[in-house]
């Protein structure tokens, strides 16, 4: 209950966590799927579809930022043209 005096609390980073649970992952389908070729072939169609998936974000996120640049930028204003009147 108490702590000791050295003993810090450690907290994983995001990626850290990624990185870690991607490795149990590929542990698994070592076990589930022996044939190395067939394994190598999964992982890599595993790694396409995260691929693919951020592409969708990054895509979604740079529309996201277009929009929000059109709405801040600052719109020119006509000056009203003078009318001479005689």
């Amino acid at each position: 209950m108490g702590k000791k005096k050295g003993e810090e609390l450690k907290t994983e980073s995001l990626e850290q966590e990624v990185e870690r649970l991607r490795k149990s992952v590929l542990g698994i389908f070592e076990l589930l799927i022996p044939p190395k070729e067939v394994r190598e072939e999964i992982i890599r169609n595993v790694y396409a579809m995260e691929l693919s998936f951020l592409k969708i974000i990054k895509t979604l996120l740079d529309y996201q930022v277009e929009v929000l640049e059109k709405k801040t930028q600052l719109k020119e204003r006509k000056k009203p043209q003078k009318i001479e009147i005689e």
